[in-house]
């Protein structure tokens, strides 16, 4: 299991966006290590609720306006080699982004207050969301 817990959001200006496959955030760990990214706000702030996040300053309101935002709050990644034992967690059901494909994620509300992200292990036997479906929500 992997915490999160030092996440920064960067909102990029259009010269940075053309160098990062069309995204207007990043989210980096620690401040440097690439975490994820999003094409749109309503990507991002879907990211930001499931995982129970939020940002330390408003968003620019306007696209392309450089801003560098801590992430408040944190949240783990689970990663399950049994389908049995990964169909018995509780939580609310989503789409994560694991090994390059979107893949089924189950969201957990931990007793310590933080929320964990368990997907299947790209290893085991696990669904595929197309890709062009799944980013229209979730990228």
């Amino acid at each position: 299991m992997t915490t999160h817990n030092s996440l920064w959001l960067n909102c990029l200006t259009a010269e940075q966006r053309e160098r990062t496959c069309a995204y207007w955030y990043t989210v980096t760990d620690h401040g440097s290590m690439p975490h994820t990214a999003f094409r749109r706000k309503s990507s991002l702030l879907r990211w930001l609720h499931e995982r129970g996040l939020t940002i330390a300053a408003p968003l620019p309101d306007e696209l392309g306006t450089h801003a560098s935002i801590k992430i408040e709050g944190g949240y783990r990644r689970q990663m399950h080699m049994d389908p049995e034992v990964f169909d018995r967690v509780i939580g609310s059901r989503s789409l994560a982004l694991s090994n390059g494909e979107y893949t089924l994620a189950v969201i957990s509300d931990d007793s310590d207050g933080l929320r964990t992200v368990h997907t299947l292990n790209p290893n085991a036997e696990r669904a595929h969301f197309d890709y062009r479906v799944a980013e229209v929500c979730f990228a």
